[in-house]
Formats: structure tokens, C-alpha cells, sequence
């Protein structure tokens, strides 16, 4: 491998000024290396020539000189441009060469076609042919001449005025020692570049990289731009090496030939690759004439009718020159950073921190990791979001463009469309990460995509503005932060079209409305809401006090230093609460509803001005009662009741109703209580109301399809931390898990249940600390509930934390606080008033008196049922009563409540049953990991904070670098690099993606083959198949997703075209059916007798008369008869409908039904109680006591002795529904009892989608935060990070949801094993356990088969392949008929390709070893990684298989321990058995 580098062809200081000979005329173009001019020689009496002027540089002097010497040596062929000479025009600052070349009048082959295409035209075949032919030529001289262009384009490809090809540009050309040497120096245009220069591998490449170049030039002529051309550098040489080789955009409007002809030069292995010399006996090259003066002239006219055209304009020219870029117009060269951080070659934190951090001063803060999007906070506003990117985004591949928010959204609407899934998109990240934000452009992108001429897009980001203005507010590090899981949900019709939105609200911080700590404010909506009306001078209206005089605001006398929020900038919160109003009306808000939602407003900041103090008998009363009647008149209540319900209480004491009167605290703090209740109701009612508005779009068009929006209060800490930050962090904790099982458990397990050869991820598993907070009985929730329920507060806490949270999760941190290890670092939590929130009681009193408002709306604040996450459900029509509705309308009402309201399984009264706090967020969490956990639609943005100043395109690495570690941005990266993140059954595989390969008459059936010979002939790579399942990586799926967009967009252009074709033949078929009839009645009418005219005139008027007379029983707007008549048919109907026949059919048919159903659950339930029975067994009778021949004596003939075998409990089918109809759990209806989810484990939606069959490999990682204190005060030095420490494999595991085993393809439902039922067998073993059966305490069953199978590969040729597919794996990689002579070099055998090296050792722990024989992997990359027996290391030993063969067929020792020796035993006269018994 050498490449030659000559200096010595140019004497820079020996050469002539040009300025003597030559006058510049005109600019022709330029390029990286400098700029082409059009020049006269007055030398040569004005003869035009090319003059190419390059500023000499150190960087450019090497290009020079290699350049010069390639014009001076290799210039003789007829198709390279002619050189004339070198010169240097010296000024006092820099020196310039001139190269004098060749003028092509006609220019580059490329503006032709970009001419061409501007006018919707392309360039012929013939002439690509004979553009190629000379060029081939001239590169064939090159190659000859042992010269490598490495610059093969369009654009350095020119044309004669007589039609001649020329090629130019050689500054990046190389000369080698010998004409099949190699080079290993990086450098070329991005998106030309072949595969073997991308790697930079140490063999080099050689100069059929040209091929690769052409066969890209190729496709640049017929589509008039490159494949990668519109691409990042970086996300084209991810392209060119992860994924299939690109081709012309319609390859269906191209020839056979010249598809050939560019799958020819397309083939990424070099060694398949043909050399330029063979393309000339290519048949696409063949079929230019020997004679092809014509196709010059034509080339020739159609250049010169094309010359007066403008030239579009063209992107700025960039090449790679060792591993910078090099880009037209810039003077210096950059480092390039990636778009997707898995496709850095070394993954470190040091290397991401580096990238994301240089990208963010380039001012680019979005970075794919695979197909998750990680967001910067840039703190600036960037014009990134307007119209052109909605554009750029629309309905593409996540690589056609920089990673952008509006990429995710694209992505899920999709999703959506194509697959038919709800589709979530989940923001997580630590308070003011920009995740709000964000989720407002991704919610501006669904809602362009699927937009129509209506105003539903508009009005659905209205609606989001006004709720957000009602759950934000401020806090010390934030101005404007979401307080609660606000959840959007985006609709969609059939056709893709937008229909409307649900919003769902989840867990809103209610006390901040009455808290007292004024470093946090109150919700934005107060302040809005408060200084509008001061500025309209309409406070009195509402007995509001002047100059924000009220508690509840908590003014400020000195604003919180930078923070700005909705409570300092009165003026612009004013302006704010107009456009509120403007969007309420714009969403068809009625005058009556906007008043009463002020009103509501305006009496909490009254009731806020309440105060009490110490009465005579020490009991609370009042001070200021007008503050009090106030708030009667706003919420229109009895003055005297409200007045009292605020003051006392009642208790069940030995059945009798006690009055009690509330302490002066007790009666702060049940004021307190009802400000907040009354404004989380008014919250819940503000969006039951705009669902309700949104509601008519969605039944007109249909919500089909679906993506939401899950934006999620980010993780926080403060000075003093309260119940509202423990329920925060813990959510985001929740959410950390999620991610976890998400992208590293469930991947790692169906891997290994598949066998498919992985490495293991490692990734820290932060369940322990989950389990801490939530898990029953010691979790720190379900201590709070038992403070609140025995009154002991911050002491109770205190000490039920000391004696029950041991570990390292959580512990006290003095007198009144403990702290919790999280995943981001440890935060410390004040117990003092956590007992007193978490009770959340508003009195039964108080419910009362609010129901006796005269005002309906707040009746139904207070007496509309609860949902088990604490959100007010949508009455239905208050007027109408319950008694009256019919069964339809109730379903009518249900289905009603269903669309427009938050609901959840199950509803609570406001008054039976009193629900704490920690119980109603259990379940909120509870219903949110349900929906995310069974989807698999889940996209994930993870948003981080860069600066505590908040300083334009700050970047503190320690702030970065503990988010980075904590949200495990380097495993994702390394997962995303090595695993596979799409898994998916082969039956859906194929339905998804047949007609991509597969004609639409072709019969396929579901099957491996088949997955493996589409994946084959789409040319994809990397892939993996399973024992059911496709293993794809996250290039692999977005390959299928672009492929599966461009055909679909071709069959619904087919489709329409169709369809309007039909439509245009049905209107003339009906036009002139129409016409036909109309001339057949007038001469029907012509030929009619005067009896026949009769008739008609009768038959008129008859019609006419009946018409008339019942025309006053029928509503003309309804076309309904009156109530009267339709009762008198009524009779009659009902009667015809009872001895119908057809109805008697009905009812028989549903009776025998019924009956099924009946004896389907008696069944069910026998079999219930059946295995149940079985399970709580433990009594076992050995073989050996058994008498076979015991005689009884029976009274009368005695019955004949039968011979039964041994019956196997463990084989019978048990379809495990105890999660459904858990006999211990006390229900009294048929239905599972609506206080379930209380008796939940937080991680129930794990279990129920996972079971513990199977067995699996983990590996996991220490978290190095959880001793690191969280902190984001700016003027609190940051703690240090500490380092990653390295990872080593241990035989420890983070404890992990089995999904369920699914074996090969069956019918029939595959039971989970029936005895794990308790809790830890849901979980994986962390310590050797032996697992027992109903038939011996082996660990599984011999598989006969398997060991005929290994005893045959053992025995048998061990290289041969027993599973080989039924079709040729060496034509699928010639891709071509066409025989040449690069194809049979370099030692193939007909046998097919050699295997790849076998994948690197994975690691294990010696207590997972399992049973398994030789097999061979599946890969889109054929390796072959045989599954292993391990060694007592508990590594994969990669030995011969010949020397192992003895091993797999020998039992393990713990498969025979506590079995009998092998008996013989005599079951009946001449039937032996013989074999090992056991207890049974």
C-alpha cells in the first residue's frame, strides 16, 4: 500500500505572472479549492480558455502540486481537459495559482440536468449513456496511469460546444505504486464516498472507489441531485455504511439496464465491486453505438437550448479530508460532529460531553441517541419552528434531516397511520430542561401535519395555551413551570386528517394555591386573571381588594432574584389574560361559562382574605365575617351555612352525629383546604368543558389514530423540600424505571429467549429506590398514609423511616428530614407538614353546603363523582332525570363521558370515602405506567439543563454531565449501537412489510424464510432473526419506514388517480343514463293514449291528497311523526314484533348463548378452585408405598383393575387470571372491586405483561449519583461529579420483568408456569435457586429431540449447514445476471460466502447455565454465533464444536440430583417400564 506524493513537478517561486497574457472575463463557478474563470489568451489572438485560480495555502499547497502534476502528465486523453500552463499573480498578502485549462462552453453535465429538471424534464438514457461511456474511458486512463480520481461527479463532468465529455478537477486525485495498490487517506466528497473510504479500515481501498463515485454520478443524472446530497456529512456516511446502497428515486421509470448498471457500481463489498474497466462491457454501456455522432449532436443542441436558461442554484461544494470538513465558502476547516451520538466510534462520557457541547456553540442543540432525541436548553429562541421546517419534516425519514423535535412528532403521526398504534411521546428531564416547551412545537408539528382548512389545529394549541396558563406557575429556579402530568392527546380521522384533542390532567400541586411559602407563586392564571381586571377598573365587581392586597398572591416586596414570572410583570399578565379570553371564545365558550370561571377565581382570592382567631371558649371564629359573606355571594351559597361549615364539623360518635368547632389552625387550615379543592374542581371542570367543545370534530371525522403528549413536572430541589417535591421526583423516578425496562431489560430478554447472540447492556437499575417510596408496607407513601390515619405527624415519620428503610436509598438527615438516594443524586424531604397534606379531606360539611349553591355549575363541581385519580368526571344532562333515561341513552351518556372527560376505571363519591393524597398519586401512577407499559408506540425526549444562570448557550459540564449519567445517555448510546431495539413477530413482519418485496400476487406465508428472504432482497444488514421473532436495529427499522412511506405515497397516487377515473366514467354513465331516460319518457309521453294520461293524472293526484292529509302529523324540520300517532302505531308494532318468527330466532338464539356463557364460567371457576386446591397441596405419597396388588373385598362382582401412568399436573394447560379474579380480594359485584388499584404494588403493570418463565442473562451498573447532592442553586457551588468508574461484568443483576416466553408460533395460548405465584417469583433470582414442579424437583425436561439433533451435528459433517434458505445467497449478493470476471476472484467457492468472525464473548453468570445445542444464527450479516455451554468463569467458550459434542449430551449434575436410580417395573403380566421414578 503506497500512494505516491510528487512536489517536485512545480517551482512556485520559477513561475510567470499571468496578468501579461491573460484578461479575465467572466466567473464560470467555484469550487472548495478556489474559483473558474472565463479568461481570452492574448497570446493566441483571444482564444477562450478556463482559468482555475487557487489561493496558495498550507493547507491547499499539497492539492496544488498533486494537481499540477496530473494536468501535466495524464492530459493527453481525448476525454480529460487539456492544460496550458501554470502561473502565480503575487500581491503583497497572499499568492495565487492560476491553472489554464480547457474552456467547455457548455459547462457541467449537472446544470444540465438541474435546467432540465426546473422544467420538469429529465435527462434521456441514451445521453446518460454516451456522458458515460467517454467518462469511463477517461477513468479507465486514469486507473492505467495506476492515478485514483477519488472526485468522480456530476459536476466535474463537462461538455464540449462539438458534444465532447470531459473531466476535470483533480486536486484530490492520488497516484499509487502499482495500478491494484491501496491508499488509506481520508478524503472525498461526503455523499459520493464508497463504504470502504467511510470505514478508514487498515487495508485501505483501492481505486474502484471511482465505481462506487460513478454509480452515484449515475443517479445524480437521472434524479438530478445525489441520494445524500440534502444530508448532514455525517448522517450520509452513516447512511453509506449502516444501510442498503441508495438508487434512483422512481426505479420503475428507469430501464433494466441502467438499474443494473448502478447496483453494479453500488455493491459495498469492494471485492464484488467490478473494476471501470469492466463496465465497459456492461450492457447499459454496450448499447451506445459505435457511431454516435448523433448522440453528440443531440447533446450538443440540447445544451445550447438550455444555455440561455438559469442555473439553479447549487449547495456549497464539502469534503472530508481526515475527519475535518471542508466546506465551500468557509476558510477554515471544522471538526464534524454527529447527528446521532450512537454512531460515535468511541463511546465515552467525556466524548458525548465534548460533541453535545461543541454542536450547542455551532448552535445546534438537538442530538439523536439511535431513534431518542436529546434536547439542550439552548435558553434563546431560535427560528427553527416556522413554516419552511414544518415543511422540511413533514411525512420524512428521521435521517433526511438534523435531528428536530418536529423529527419525533413526524415519526409517531406515522407510526400512527402505518401501524395503526397509539402512539406516545414521553418529555422527561429535571425542572427548566425545556420540556414544555418543546412539547408545544412537537404539538404545533401533529397538529400542521394533519391539518385541514378548518381552524381545528389552531383552536387545539389555543386550548393547550389556556390550561397551561392554569397548572404554571413559578417557582425559585423557574418563572414558568408546569406543576402537574399534563397529558395530550392528539386525534385523528381515517384518512390522517386532524379531528381534535383530548386533555387529560394528572396529580396538579392544588396547595400551591394556599401555600405561605412566598418563594413560590401562585398559578399564572391568578395573576392574569387579577391584574386584567384591575386594569379594566373591574375590581369591585368582584370585591376584590386594590393594589393586589390579597394572601393568596403573595406579593413580594423584593422579586426572587431572576426569576420574572406572571407576579412580577403586571402589565403583560394583564395582556396575557385577554388573549385567555379571546381563545374561550374562539373555543365556542358561552358568556355565562366565562363568568362563572372568574367568579370561581375571584372568590378563592377573597376566601384567601378570610381570617380567624381565638374565640371566648377557644374555639375559632371569624374576624372579618364581610370577607366570608363575600365569598357566599360569589359561589352563590347560604351565607349562614357557609359561614358555619367553616367553623365546625361533625363526628360518628356510637352513632350519633356530634358537633365539633374547629381550632383557630384547624379552621386556617380547612379554609386553606377548600381554596385548593375548589380550584383543582374548577381545573377539571375548564377541561371537561373543552374537551366537550373539541368533541364535535372528532364525531364528524373520527378519532382513529392518535399521538400523545406526555409532559411530566421535572425533577426538582430546593432549599426545603415538601410533599410536593417528594411526589415530583418520585414520578420522574417512576419514569427513569420505565425508560430502563424499555430500552435495556425487555431488549436483553427477548434476545436471549430468542437466542439470539447479543452483548449484554449495562445500565443502573434504580427499582430499589423506586421500592423505597412505593412499595408495600414500608414505602415512605404508604408510611404518610399511616401518620395521616394515626395523627402522628413528623414524629410517626421519623421513626417508622429509622426502623423500617435500611439500605442505602433512604435515611435520615436530622430531626425532621430524610433523604432519598435518587437516580439523579440525593435530595433531602422536611416532614414537618407532609401528615397534615397528605390527608387532602375536604369535610363532608363543606361538600354539602357547596352542593346548596343556586348556581348548577357548582353544584356540579361538588357533586359529580371522582375518578380514582382524583379528577371531577363530566355530568351528563343535569336536567334530564336518571329515572327517566332510557338503557340507550345511558350508553348514549357513557360513551359521551368516555370521549370528553378524564376517566378511569372505577369512580369515587366527594363524601363516602375519604382518599389521601400518597393513595390518589399511587394510582395516578399506577394508570400512567398501564398505558405507557403495554404500548409500543413509546418515544422518548429526554431534555436537559445546560446553565443555573440561564446565559444564552451556556454550558456548565458538571450540571450537563450529572444529567447525562443520570438519564443513562452513554448505555442508550451504547445499547442503540449494539443491540436491537425493534423486535417483531415474524406474522407481523411480514404483514407489515410483504409488498415491499413481494409482488401482491405472490403467496407468502408468515414464516422465517420468508423474513429472512425479504430482509435479503431489500439488502439490508444487521439484522438478526429469532426463534419468532425479527431483530431489527434502529437503521434498519427507519430503511423500512422510508421504504414503507415511498410505496404508500405511490399506491394512494394510484388509488386517487383510479378513483377520479371511475368518478369521471360513473358521471358520464349517469349523465347519460339520465339523458336516455328523460328522451324515453318524452316519447313515452308522446305515444300515450288518453286512458294511459289518465292513469297518471290519478296516480298524481292521489299521492298529492294522502300528502295533504297527513301532513299535519309530521314535523317538517324532524320529518317525524307527532307523539299521539306514534303511541297509536306503537301498538300495532310491538305486536308484529312479538309474533315475528325472526325475533323468536333472536331470543332463542341469544337464550342458548347465554347458557354457554353461563357454563363457560362455571368452568372457569371449577378450574380456579381446582388448581388452587392443587397449588396449596403439599402432601406427597411416594411410588415405592404404593401396593399395586392390594386385594379388597367389594360386595357384589368387583370391579376390573386399570393401569394407570403417572399424571403430569405440570402439562396441563392453566390460563392464569388471578390478577383478574383474585379470590382474596372482597368484591360485592361481579366486577373487580373500584379500590383495586389501592391494593396494587406500584410496578402491577410489569407483572401483569411479564411472567417468570425463562430464564435470562443481566449485567447492571453501579449508580455513582446516589451520594451526590442534588443541587441547582447558581449561588451554591456544584458538587463534583465523580468519574464513571469501568464497567466490568458481575455476576450480580438489577432485578428484571421477565416478559412472556413465547416458543414457535402456535394456536393456542402458552400458559405461564402455575405454581409462581407469589411475589419474587416475578422476579429474577439473585442468588442459585432450585426450581421444583409437580413432578420431581428437576429443573426442566429432557428435550428428546434436541438431543437427537446435537447427537447428529456431533456425529455428522459439522460444516455443513442443515438449515440453509431455498434460495442462492451468492446471487443475492451479484445482484446482477451478468457475468464478469470480479465476481469469481479472490477464493470464492460455490458453496457460498465464508462466515464473518463471531461476535465478541458475552458474559454470564455460571448460575444461568442452560440446557442448549448448536444452532446457527440468523443475521442480515450472516455471522454465525452458536449459543454455548459456559465455563466455570461464566464465559462463552468458542471452541471447536467437535470437542464439545460430548458435553451437550451429557445431563447436568444438577438434573440428576434426588432422583432414584433407573428401576424396572411390571405395571401388568408381560408390560414392564423402565426408568427413574420420583415423588410425585
Amino acid at each position: 500500500m503506497y500512494e505516491v506524493r510528487m512536489r517536485d513537478g512545480l517551482n512556485v517561486s520559477s513561475l510567470s505572472s499571468p496578468h501579461d497574457r491573460y484578461k479575465i472575463e467572466k466567473k464560470l463557478g467555484s469550487g472548495i479549492f478556489g474559483k473558474v474563470f472565463q479568461a481570452s489568451d492574448d497570446q493566441a489572438a483571444g482564444k477562450s480558455v478556463a482559468v482555475k485560480v487557487i489561493n496558495l495555502t498550507d493547507t491547499k499547497e499539497q492539492h496544488i502540486h498533486e494537481e499540477c502534476k496530473i494536468l501535466r502528465d495524464f492530459t493527453k486523453h481525448p476525454n480529460i481537459i487539456d492544460f496550458y500552463g501554470v502561473f502565480c499573480e503575487r500581491s503583497e498578502y497572499v499568492k495565487k495559482i492560476w491553472f489554464v485549462i480547457e474552456l467547455c462552453e457548455f459547462g457541467s453535465v449537472i446544470d444540465i440536468v438541474r435546467k432540465l429538471n426546473a422544467m420538469d424534464k429529465k435527462m434521456s438514457e441514451e445521453h446518460i449513456a454516451y456522458i458515460l461511456k467517454y467518462t469511463i474511458k477517461a477513468l479507465v486512463y486514469l486507473h492505467e496511469n495506476k492515478v485514483m480520481h477519488r472526485n468522480v461527479r456530476a459536476s466535474n463532468i463537462l461538455i464540449k460546444n462539438n458534444g465532447e465529455i470531459k473531466i476535470c478537477d483533480f486536486s484530490l486525485c492520488c497516484q499509487l505504486k502499482d495500478a491494484l495498490d491501496k491508499t488509506t487517506s481520508y478524503i472525498g466528497s461526503p455523499s459520493w464516498m464508497a463504504p470502504e473510504m467511510v470505514t478508514r479500515g487498515e487495508e485501505g481501498y483501492d481505486n474502484r472507489v471511482d465505481v462506487w463515485a460513478l454509480g452515484i454520478t449515475t443517479i445524480e443524472m437521472v434524479d438530478g441531485k445525489g441520494p445524500f446530497e440534502d444530508m448532514h456529512p455525517t448522517g450520509a456516511l452513516f447512511q453509506i455504511l449502516r444501510n442498503p446502497p441508495p438508487g434512483v428515486l422512481k426505479p420503475a421509470m428507469s430501464s433494466n439496464e441502467i438499474n443494473d448498471f448502478i447496483n453494479e457500481c453500488l455493491e459495498k463489498n469492494p471485492e464484488h465491486r467490478p473494476f471501470i474497466m469492466e463496465l465497459e462491457e456492461h450492457p447499459f454501456i454496450q448499447s451506445v453505438p459505435e457511431n454516435d455522432f448523433h448522440l453528440s449532436t443531440e447533446i450538443k443542441m440540447l445544451a445550447n437550448d438550455l444555455q440561455e436558461k438559469e442555473t439553479p442554484p447549487r449547495k456549497p461544494e464539502r469534503i472530508i479530508k481526515e475527519g475535518l470538513l471542508i466546506t465551500q465558502g468557509r476558510h477554515e476547516p471544522e471538526t464534524m460532529q454527529v447527528e446521532d451520538l450512537a454512531a460515535l466510534e468511541c463511546l465515552t462520557e467525556e466524548n458525548i460531553l465534548s460533541e453535545i457541547h461543541t454542536k450547542l456553540e455551532k448552535g445546534s442543540f438537538m442530538s439523536f441517541i439511535g431513534d431518542i432525541l436529546l434536547i439542550l436548553n439552548p435558553n434563546s429562541s431560535d427560528d427553527i419552528y416556522n413554516e419552511e421546517y414544518h415543511k422540511k419534516y413533514e411525512c420524512k425519514s428521521r435521517s433526511d434531516n438534523e435531528p428536530h423535535i418536529f423529527s419525533v412528532a413526524d415519526s409517531a403521526y406515522q407510526n400512527a397511520l402505518h401501524h395503526n398504534e397509539q402512539q406516545y411521546i414521553v418529555f422527561s428531564g429535571e425542572s427548566k430542561s425545556g420540556k414544555t416547551t418543546s412539547v408545544l412545537h412537537a404539538l404545533s408539528h401533529l397538529t400542521f401535519l394533519g391539518a385541514m382548512k378548518n381552524n381545528t389545529g389552531e383552536r387545539i394549541q389555543n386550548a393547550t395555551t389556556i390550561i397551561l396558563a392554569c397548572i404554571s406557575a413559578a417557582t425559585p429556579i423557574h418563572c414558568n413551570s408546569t406543576r402537574g402530568i399534563f397529558h395530550i392527546q392528539v386525534t385523528y380521522g381515517s384518512s390522517g386528517k386532524l379531528s381534535g384533542a383530548i386533555f387529560w390532567l394528572y396529580q396538579l400541586e392544588k396547595w400551591r394555591v394556599s401555600s405561605t411559602d412566598m418563594s413560590h407563586a401562585n398559578f399564572n392564571i391568578m395573576y392574569y386573571f387579577y391584574d386584567s381586571k384591575e386594569a379594566d377598573n373591574k375590581l369591585s365587581e368582584l370585591y376584590l381588594e386594590r393594589n393586589r392586597k390579597h394572601r393568596y398572591l403573595r406579593i413580594l416586596d423584593d422579586s426572587v432574584r431572576g426569576i420574572q414570572g406572571a407576579r412580577e410583570n403586571p402589565r403583560d399578565s394583564a395582556k396575557r389574560y385577554k388573549d385567555i379570553i379571546e381563545y374561550l371564545k374562539l373555543l365556542d365558550w358561552q358568556e355565562d361559562e366565562i363568568t362563572f370561571f372568574e367568579t370561581v377565581l375571584a372568590a378563592i382570592l377573597v376566601l384567601g382574605n378570610v381570617r380567624f382567631r381565638d374565640g371566648k371558649s377557644g374555639s375559632a371564629e371569624i374576624e372579618n365575617p364581610d370577607e366570608a359573606k363575600k365569598v357566599a355571594k360569589l359561589l352563590s351559597l347560604d351565607e349562614v351555612k357557609f359561614m358555619w361549615a367553616l367553623l365546625n364539623y361533625c363526628l360518628i360518635e356510637n352513632g350519633n352525629a356530634v358537633k365539633r368547632k374547629h381550632s383557630t389552625d384547624e379552621a386556617r387550615d380547612a379554609r386553606d383546604t377548600l381554596a385548593s379543592t375548589l380550584y383543582k374542581r374548577l381545573v377539571d371542570w375548564m377541561i371537561n368543558l373543552i374537551n366537550s367543545k373539541l368533541s364535535f370534530m372528532r364525531q364528524v371525522f373520527g378519532d382513529k389514530y392518535s399521538v400523545s403528549l406526555i409532559d411530566v413536572f421535572g425533577f426538582e430541589c430546593y432549599h426545603r423540600n415538601r410533599l410536593e417535591q417528594l411526589i415530583v421526583n418520585t414520578t420522574n423516578e417512576q419514569l427513569q424505571f420505565l425508560y430502563n425496562q424499555k430500552i435495556f431489560a425487555w431488549e436483553m430478554q427477548e434476545e436471549e429467549e430468542e437466542e439470539v447472540p447479543v452483548l449484554p447492556l449495562h445500565y443502573y437499575d434504580n427499582k430499589n429506590s423506586v421500592d423505597q417510596l412505593l412499595a408495600k408496607p414500608h414505602g415512605i407513601f404508604y408510611i404518610l398514609d399511616e401518620a395521616s390515619r394515626t395523627g402522628g405527624g413528623q414524629d410517626f415519620i421519623m421513626s417508622t423511616v429509622r426502623a423500617s428503610c435500611k439500605g442505602p436509598y433512604v435515611k435520615l438527615a436530622g430531626s425532621h428530614e430524610f433523604s432519598v438516594a435518587h437516580y439523579t443524586g440525593k435530595v433531602n424531604y422536611d416532614t414537618r407538614e407532609m401528615a397534615d397534606k397528605n390527608k387532602d379531606f375536604l369535610p363532608p360539611e363543606m361538600t354539602e353546603t357547596m352542593r346548596a349553591s343556586t348556581n348548577l355549575t357548582m353544584q356540579q363541581l361538588f357533586k359529580n363523582r371522582l375518578t380514582k385519580t382524583g379528577n371531577l368526571t363530566l355530568a351528563p344532562n343535569e336536567n334530564e332525570s336518571s329515572a327517566n333515561r332510557t338503557k340507550s341513552q345511558k350508553e348514549q351518556e357513557n360513551i359521551k363521558a368516555r370521549k370528553f372527560n378524564t376517566v378511569s376505571k372505577g369512580q369515587y363519591s366527594q363524601v363516602r370515602r375519604m382518599r389521601t393524597a400518597a393513595a390518589t398519586y399511587r394510582v395516578t401512577s399506577l394508570e400512567i405506567l398501564k398505558q405507557l407499559s403495554t404500548s409500543n408506540g413509546l418515544h422518548f425526549v429526554r431534555c436537559v439543563r445546560t446553565d443555573l444562570n440561564d446565559n444564552p448557550r451556556g454550558f456548565q459540564t458538571e450540571v450537563v454531565k450529572q444529567q447525562l449519567r443520570a438519564m443513562a445517555v452513554l448505555d442508550t448510546a451504547k445499547a442503540r449501537q449494539c443491540g436491537f431495539s425493534y423486535r417483531i413477530p415474524f406474522a407481523e413482519f411480514i404483514k407489515r412489510y410483504r409488498f415491499l418485496a413481494f409482488d401482491f400476487d405472490e403467496n407468502v406465508d408468515e414464516t422465517k424464510d420468508n423474513c429472512r428472504l425479504l430482509m435479503i432482497r431489500l439488502k439490508m444488514e444487521g439484522w438478526e432473526l429469532g426463534k419468532s421473532k425479527a431483530f431489527l436495529k434502529y437503521y434498519n427499522e427507519e430503511f423500512l419506514s422510508r421504504l414503507y412511506e415511498t410505496q404508500v405515497k405511490k399506491i394512494v397516487k394510484v388509488q386517487s388517480m383510479m378513483r377520479t377515473f371511475l368518478a369521471k366514467r360513473k358521471a358520464v354513465q349517469s349523465k347519460s343514463k339520465a339523458m336516455h331516460i328523460k328522451e324515453l319518457k318524452k316519447q313515452k309521453s308522446a305515444n300515450m293514449n288518453d286512458e294511459e294520461a289518465a292513469l297518471v293524472i290519478q296516480k298524481a293526484y292521489r299521492g298529492f291528497v294522502v300528502r295533504k292529509a297527513y301532513g299535519p302529523i309530521v314535523n317538517k324540520s324532524t320529518g317525524e311523526i307527532d307523539e299521539e300517532t306514534s303511541s297509536f302505531l306503537k301498538r300495532f308494532a310491538r305486536k308484529w314484533k312479538s309474533r315475528s318468527l325472526f325475533q323468536v330466532l333472536l331470543q332463542y338464539r341469544a337464550l342458548r348463548y347465554q347458557d354457554l356463557v353461563n357454563f363457560s364460567q362455571q368452568i372457569h371457576m371449577y378450574n380456579q378452585v381446582l388448581v388452587e386446591g392443587l397449588l396449596n397441596t403439599n402432601s406427597s405419597v411416594l411410588l415405592e408405598r404404593i401396593d399395586p396388588h392390594a386385594r379388597k373385598e367389594f360386595l357384589g362382582t368387583p370391579r376390573p383393575t386399570v393401569w394407570k401412568l403417572p399424571f403430569r399436573l405440570d402439562e396441563i394447560q392453566y390460563f392464569d387470571t388471578s390478577h383478574m379474579c383474585d379470590p382474596k380480594v372482597k368484591s360485592n359485584d361481579t366486577f373487580a372491586s373500584q379500590y383495586d388499584s389501592d391494593h396494587e404494588q406500584w410496578d402491577e403493570p410489569f407483572k401483569h405483561r411479564f411472567s417468570s418463565s425463562g430464564s435470562t442473562t443481566r449485567t447492571k451498573s453501579t449508580q455513582t449519583l446516589l451520594s451526590v447532592p442534588f443541587c441547582r442553586d447558581p449561588t451554591q457551588p456544584m458538587p463534583k461529579v465523580p468519574d464513571e468508574p469501568k464497567m466490568e461484568y458481575a455476576p450480580n443483576r438489577p432485578v428484571l420483568y421477565n416478559k412472556k416466553h413465547v416458543s414457535s408460533p402456535q394456536k393456542f395460548y402458552q400458559p405461564p408456569t402455575p405454581w409462581a405465584t407469589n411475589n419474587e417469583d416475578i422476579f429474577e433470582p439473585t442468588v442459585p435457586r432450585r426450581s421444583t414442579s409437580f413432578y420431581g424437583p428437576d429443573s426442566e425436561a429432557c428435550d428428546p429431540v434436541r438431543e437427537l439433533q446435537a447427537l447428529a451435528k456431533s456425529t455428522g459433517d459439522l460444516n455443513t449447514d442443515d438449515d440453509n434458505p431455498p434460495f442462492n445467497f451468492q446471487a443475492m449478493l451479484k445482484k446482477t445476471p451478468k457475468n464478469r470476471a470480479s465476481m469469481k476472484r479472490y477464493g470464492e467457492n460455490d458453496g457460498g460466502f465464508e462466515r464473518a468472525q463471531a461476535p465478541p464473548k458475552r458474559i454470564i453468570t455460571p448460575t444461568e447455565q442452560t440446557y442448549r445445542g448448536p444452532r446457527r444464527s440468523e443475521s442480515g450479516n450472516m455471522t454465525s454465533a452458536p449459543t454455548t455451554p459456559t465455563s466455570p468463569s461464566g464465559r462463552y467458550n468458542y471452541d471447536d464444536p467437535v470437542s464439545r459434542s460430548d458435553d451437550y449430551l451429557k445431563p447436568k449434575n444438577n438434573f440428576m440430583d434426588n432422583r432414584d436410580e433407573s428401576k424396572t417395573v411390571e405395571i401388568a403380566p408381560g408390560i414392564s417400564v423402565e426408568g427413574t421414578v420420583t415423588d410425585l
